[in-house]
């Protein structure tokens, strides 16, 4: 029931970033509710529940749009490991900052490989205007809406999960 629950919320994810999400851009940057979606899962289901999220979104936002699945999933493929990485690092942090720090890198990342992605398909290279007014303004989107999403959970009490996979039966 658990994985119904997650495919539905990803299509209907997947959805809202190519309907709603165009709506609202900061000059060429738009919100990222895709990614906003596997950071949340990330934190409060676990990595099992992402690996099987990330493929399932990319493929969802790329069939729904007119970016290519395959470039998508090498976009948001940074999460789980700079996620683990951040959690087993002797930085102190505590889950939100981890959490932000994983989702704004893993935004500037998918951004960036998105613009190189168009750069190939033959957009203008013009590296001021990407790094001006996509990335930049992307950063503070996902770290906004990454905040906004956040603050419920935790007021609600839920903690985050750690990143270790736990062994289950079957």
């Amino acid at each position: 029931m658990k994985g119904l629950g997650v495919a539905l919320l990803v299509v209907l994810t997947a959805l809202a970033q190519v309907s709603v999400a165009p709506l609202f851009p900061v000059w060429a940057a738009v919100p990222d509710y895709a990614l906003v979606l596997l950071v949340v899962l990330t934190v409060f289901a676990g990595p099992t529940t992402v690996m099987v999220a990330l493929p399932l979104m990319a493929v969802c936002v790329g069939f729904a749009s007119d970016r290519s699945p395959g470039l998508l999933l090498l976009a948001y493929l940074p999460l789980l490991p700079l996620a683990l990485y951040l959690e087993n690092s002797q930085m102190p942090l505590n889950s939100y900052a981890q959490m932000a720090l994983a989702g704004v890198a893993t935004g500037a990342w998918a951004r960036l490989i998105l613009a190189l992605g168009a750069i190939a398909g033959g957009a203008d290279p013009s590296f001021g205007a990407i790094a001006g007014q996509l990335v930049i303004p992307g950063l503070f989107l996902d770290f906004a809406l990454l905040t906004l999403v956040y603050a419920p959970f935790r007021l609600l009490g839920w903690s985050g999960r750690g990143m270790s996979l736990q062994r289950s039966r079957w």
